[in-house]
């Protein structure tokens, strides 16, 4: 166990200083990526050296510090205390330990300093699709494609943008927001919503506001803004870890969120409030990120699946539920899919399939609809009728519909961190019924269905996994 472990700290020194020495492949970058994800220990020295070496370099004015906690002097020199003997190591032994425990400090200290530290006007990212958005800076109106420096403060006076940062992270911004952009990979955020999707070469990403500092350990989140400063962070997949900041000082107080918690934070000195996550204060933001225009009737879009989508699991007999399961996923191998019909052809038609070939990047989604089985009172649950419509940004390629298509693509199409099924039913019926309605607009991109579902303590649930083709 220890020869183990001795060579998995050599490995990491390795790879720490293949890093630190900017020679590290992208396989290297990710590997301490998923490091820094999944090693507690290693979160925490993360964010006390960002904390500490941020102080240096974040702040407008870059004052240094008077006095770090951490290296003072006591006062007065601790009492000998008379010690057991403890067996003697070697000097290979402890200088092991001093590169184990001091290199970690040294270079993620490095990745924080640069993550934050300005670079006076440097294209640091892009404007990507907007949305009915208007964009200014220094007064001027700016253009999709537009770049964006550092050193400047952005508008969003109207609509929904997304922000292509040099780093890879995308960000959704709702207006009104106002933001400052301070480096590839971080950006202060003074008022409005954002919500950022971090990828694992970007892991380290940075939001500042008035009243704490968000620092991504790779995941899907939520940043809020209010204009008094005080501000909201939702975790909705993944970790994050934020820093209590007081007058617009850092205080050291840090909180790990994980996907399901919020945080908010006023900046006033008044203790941190815990929270759930709630994506509806996300709402546009989250639809747009996944490729949604809008949608219509009782459709509710989730961008996390429960854990559990089996039936009598999840969520309410009076909405239909559309999640995201993978947003664009290359297809390994041909795929056959169900033709959703055309309004005009929906009536009375015979299901028709086609081949979506190997290779089409596509988003998949699955629209769920089941609820309590049992009412209130323990009655059986009466008959319900929902209906709507989803405005995709792109066109609908098809779908699943039978229960032994959606068995059959759980694996591939789906997503395996999810039970489709629960202990108490095992496998039940998941596809949509012949009276069920569902149809496609002319030009593909609407999505209409009136669905229903029997009552009296059926135990089924009615779904289709649909592809939809993406931006790329």
């Amino acid at each position: 166990m220890r020869s183990l472990q001795r060579r998995r700290q050599r490995a990491l020194i390795k790879l720490i200083y293949e890093v630190q020495n900017e020679t590290a492949s992208s396989a290297q970058l990710r590997e301490l990526s998923e490091r820094l994800r999944g090693d507690v220990e290693a979160q925490k020295l993360y964010v006390f050296l960002m904390d500490m070496h941020a102080e240096l370099i974040l702040e407008e004015e870059f004052l240094v510090p008077e006095e770090w906690d951490l290296f003072s002097q006591p006062a007065e020199p601790e009492p000998a205390v008379r010690k057991p003997p403890r067996t003697r190591h070697s000097i290979s032994h402890y200088l092991l330990l001093t590169v184990c425990y001091v290199l970690p400090f040294t270079v993620l200290a490095y990745f924080t300093w640069y993550a934050v530290q300005p670079v006076p006007h440097t294209q640091v990212a892009v404007l990507g699709e907007m949305d009915h958005a208007i964009v200014t800076g220094n007064a001027e109106q700016l253009p999709e494609q537009a770049p964006l420096l550092t050193g400047h403060t952005y508008q969003l006076r109207q609509g929904i943008v997304r922000l292509m940062m040099n780093s890879g992270v995308e960000v959704i911004l709702e207006s009104p927001a106002a933001f400052e952009l301070l480096h590839e990979n971080s950006l202060r955020l003074y008022s409005g919503s954002l919500a950022a999707e971090v990828n694992a070469s970007a892991v380290g990403f940075v939001v500042e506001t008035p009243s704490q500092r968000v620092v991504d350990l790779g995941t899907r989140f939520g940043v809020r803004v209010e204009q008094d400063g005080s501000s909201e962070t939702h975790v909705f997949q993944g970790k994050v870890v934020c820093a209590e900041k007081q007058y617009q000082q850092t205080k050291g107080s840090t909180h790990l969120l994980t996907a399901g918690q919020a945080i908010q934070l006023k900046g006033d000195g008044s203790p941190a409030v815990s929270l759930e996550t709630d994506e509806n204060r996300f709402s546009r933001a989250l639809r747009f990120q996944a490729q949604i225009d809008t949608l219509e009737g009782e459709i509710e879009y989730r961008q996390e699946i429960p854990d559990q989508l089996g039936a009598g699991d999840c969520c309410s007999s009076q909405h239909l539920f559309l999640f995201q399961e993978h947003k664009n996923l290359t297809l390994e191998e041909d795929v056959t899919i169900w033709k959703i019909p055309e309004t005009a052809q929906a009536g009375g038609q015979p299901t028709q399939k086609q081949t979506i070939p190997k290779g089409t990047k596509v988003n998949v989604f699955l629209l769920h609809l089941d609820g309590p089985h049992k009412d209130a009172a323990g009655k059986d649950h009466p008959k319900v009728a929902v209906n709507g419509t989803i405005h995709f940004r792109h066109p609908v390629l098809g779908g699943f519909k039978t229960d032994t298509d959606l068995y059959n693509t759980d694996q591939k199409l789906g997503r395996s961190d999810i039970a489709y099924d629960n202990q108490e039913f095992g496998r039940s019926g998941r596809g949509i019924d012949r009276s069920d309605k569902t149809e496609l607009s002319p030009s593909g991109k609407q999505l209409r269905v009136a669905w229903s579902q029997r009552g009296g303590g059926g135990i089924g649930r009615d779904q289709i996994r649909i592809l939809v083709a993406t931006e790329d």
